[in-house]
């Protein structure tokens, strides 16, 4: 049996284009020591809609020409897929790093026409499989979905990832994205190809025990001058690309948990790029761009623990056991449980508002039906049990038989 997973940045900016077309052409510091000592920098499969086939700046300007299409202020250009299967798999027909070997070009293929397959008939502006690493049966797809809006075509990354997540069922992009691009495989390119459990499909992000342990064993070490210790403890660690982002999202976690300690049920999840306020249009305006826009800090925050196995559901117990390996006391698991169901309500306000502000005149949308819909109830479990707030006190009916004068005395309003 082999397995099936799958990593997602967003760009937003052409500043992200032009980085990663610098790592796909070896020119940057990360893909120079990701070469292998015997392997020609670059060499793989690409292509792209521009002459380069690493030029990802020009085959975005290409797809724009191509289609007709313009981006929204602040929205995400383009999705960075990095599809992964199991190099076993590559290597039942030949060499891993073999540009002739027939799974090699089928899993090239395949990921782009994935990507297509939800994104729209030429969403791909760009697909690469590096075959100067060490490992392989890796492919990176840049897309860039087109969807109408208002008559034109628009650029809409958003919007595309929410169909696939009502195509599929899943409660997330992330797992609608997991769940696709297995499907996929086990359909276009081997049966015994399944999606990886949570633990597999994320261990690309997380950090080493060995690592994490180095990281933050040099931090505590640095208690005078402790922001100059963390940075160069990050130095010195010898992060690759994958931990960095890890360690990126495990300290802004760190952050939230503190935060939370410090504010308790005054906790606010931390901002978006957008704010109510800005909420404007007719009732045939995308509410979505807005939601997304608002509820962005939350989100990073719900889908980082998310990932680290720490989500809204993996706490609905009273035990918090999940994420010991990454936060050993029981406090700080208590207290990120409650962020993260703090952010999901969040997430669900701030959908119901907007849809309610842009729809005045049909029936209003209850907070309690949009996603995640358990986490006002979690909120208040997590809150009781770090003694927040005061378990909820059903008051029963005495058992002793009433008399004459509690009835005259008409009805009690004390305890």
């Amino acid at each position: 049996m082999f397995k099936a997973a799958i990593r997602v940045n967003k760009f937003s900016t052409i500043a992200q284009l032009r980085g990663a077309s610098l790592h796909a052409q070896r020119h940057d510091e990360t893909g120079k020591s990701r070469v292998r000592e015997d392997a020609e920098p670059g060499f793989g499969l690409a292509w792209s809609k521009a002459e380069n086939d690493r030029d990802y700046l020009a085959a975005f300007k290409a797809h724009k020409t191509e289609l007709g299409t313009s981006e929204r202020k602040n929205a995400p250009i383009a999705l960075q897929a990095i599809c992964v299967v199991s190099p076993e798999w590559v290597e039942k027909a030949g060499n891993l790093h073999d540009p002739d070997n027939p799974h090699n070009r089928q899993l090239f293929d395949q990921a782009k026409a994935w990507a297509e397959s939800w994104g729209g008939e030429g969403s791909v502006i760009a697909t690469r499989l590096d075959l100067d690493e060490k490992g392989g049966a890796v492919v990176d797809v840049l897309i860039s979905p087109v969807r109408e809006s208002r008559g034109k075509p628009v650029i809409s990354t958003n919007k595309a990832l929410r169909e696939l997540k009502e195509t599929t069922g899943e409660r997330n992009e992330y797992s609608a994205l997991q769940t696709s691009w297995a499907d996929w495989c086990g359909q276009h390119l081997d049966r015994e190809i399944v999606r990886g459990t949570r633990k597999e499909i994320t261990q690309r992000q997380h950090l080493s025990p060995e690592t994490y342990g180095a990281v933050m064993d040099k931090a505590r070490e640095s208690v005078r001058a402790p922001s100059e210790g963390l940075w160069e403890a990050i130095r010195d660690a010898g992060l690759s690309e994958g931990q960095t982002e890890a360690l990126s999202a495990l300290l802004m976690l760190k952050g939230e948990i503190t935060r939370h300690k410090a504010e308790g049920s005054a906790y606010e999840p931390p901002r978006g790029a957008l704010t109510l306020d800005r909420v404007g249009g007719d009732t045939s305006t995308d509410p979505w761009p807005f939601i997304e826009a608002i509820r962005s800090g939350a989100e990073r925050v719900y889908e980082a623990a998310q990932r680290f196995g720490m989500g809204l559901r993996e706490n609905m117990g009273d035990r918090y056991e999940a994420g010991r390996d990454l936060f050993p006391s029981l406090s700080d698991r208590m207290h990120l449980a409650a962020v993260v169901a703090k952010c999901g309500v969040f997430c669900a306000r701030v959908e119901a508002t907007v849809k309610n502000m842009l729809r005045p005149d049909v029936p209003q949308l209850e907070e309690r039906t949009c996603w995640p819909r358990e986490a006002a109830a979690e909120v208040e479990r997590h809150e009781t049990n770090l003694g927040l707030t005061a378990p909820a006190v059903r008051e029963e009916p005495s058992a002793e038989r009433e008399t004459d004068h509690d009835r005259d005395s008409g009805p009690t309003h004390g305890l």
